[in-house]
């Protein structure tokens, strides 16, 4: 199936592909706007894999036409002075790694950057091809952003039918499962099973002055809690929803399930998790619903729904209209250079 690729550019990094300028012995094209550069057969045969192992069908004659999008694009940027320094680039790549940490956190794993290197390589093949794409994804939108700049920040927002409208149709997906929000008192376990019953006793004390009104839970979490991050704020962990896989991994099944299962301002006797002991107080409690376009789009989110939709339909604004600016632009800049288009194909 035959397709114009130019706006992968733009909205994928491994779109951007590395065209070797070296003089070679059958290329399958130039491209000339301010020097000339020979696209290989050897590369587009290489790049025409790489699309089709992403499950995109494409031809190598399809896929030669964005490699010369791409070079064109690329020296117009140079010749109109667009430049990524090295400096800027190594922020931006250390910026996508601080974000794959958090991503990874959240999810209770770490990720190091040598295992980030590595996964780059699996990916790009190399550090230096993954920098590469990176430099040419940041130069394909600083040079859009100079030469097309009014066209992007006058982008249509989304009429309230619109809004109405994409609610309507996905409704379904606005689903927010049963969700508390919880505090604990806690003590992990130790491995050793005498410490562990020792710490399970000790806790147990706990809940029964606090069931005798001897202690509050709140002055109890400072005093006996050995959760650093959270005794300082009352204990609060935050929620719980009813899908988290993650939580369910980390403190099992029959944990999550009683604390689910208390209502607001209940506090629970001691109980045992995957991870340790104990005393949970439950603080809000929501039951599963389908959210309003007046509904915030999670318990901890001041952004409705309605909102978040306008968010959405304006994000696919934003990308309709890039993607019509990138094709103005490289339909000028083609006609400006000298393309010589020597492969015929053999599909």
């Amino acid at each position: 199936m035959k397709r114009k690729l130019f706006c992968v550019m733009v909205l994928a990094l491994l779109a951007l592909s590395s065209v070797s300028s070296a003089v070679i012995s059958q290329p399958a094209a130039t491209v000339y706007l301010i020097r000339n550069t020979a696209i290989s057969t050897e590369d587009l045969i290489a790049q025409t894999e790489r699309y089709n192992s992403m499950g995109m069908n494409v031809t190598e004659l399809d896929v030669l036409q964005t490699m010369i999008n791409d070079e064109v694009f690329l020296q117009g940027a140079e010749r109109d002075g667009v430049t990524i320094s090295d400096r800027q680039l190594d922020q931006m790549i250390n910026s996508i790694y601080q974000n794959a940490v958090q991503q990874a956190s959240q999810a209770g794993q770490t990720v190091t950057r040598e295992q980030f290197d590595q996964e780059v390589v699996r990916q790009f093949g190399s550090v230096e091809a993954y920098r590469d794409a990176i430099r040419n994804q940041a130069i394909v939108q600083q040079y859009l952003m100079q030469e097309r700049g009014d066209a992007l920040s006058n982008v249509p927002a989304p009429s309230e039918s619109d809004i109405s409208s994409f609610y309507r149709q996905n409704q379904q997906t606005f689903f927010q499962p049963e969700c508390v929000k919880l505090a604990h008192i806690y003590i992990a376990k130790t491995g050793n099973a005498d410490e562990d019953a020792a710490n399970k006793a000790a806790l147990e004390a706990v809940y029964a002055d606090i069931s005798a009104g001897n202690i509050t839970f709140e002055s109890a979490v400072p005093a006996y809690s050995q959760d650093d991050t959270s005794k300082n704020r009352g204990g609060d962990i935050g929620w719980l929803t009813a899908n988290n896989t993650s939580a369910r991994q980390g403190w099992g099944d029959e944990f999550c399930d009683t604390v689910l299962a208390m209502g607001a301002g209940e506090v629970s006797p001691v109980l045992e998790s995957l991870m340790g002991y104990h005393i949970v107080k439950v603080t809000v409690h929501y039951d599963a619903k389908l959210l309003s376009l007046s509904d915030p789009i999670s318990p901890e989110d001041t952004t409705t729904v309605h909102d978040y939709i306008a968010q959405v339909l304006t994000a696919q604004n934003q990308q309709a209209v890039m993607a019509q600016e990138l094709q103005s632009m490289i339909a000028e800049l083609r006609n400006e250079a000298r393309i010589n288009i020597l492969y015929r194909g053999n599909n």
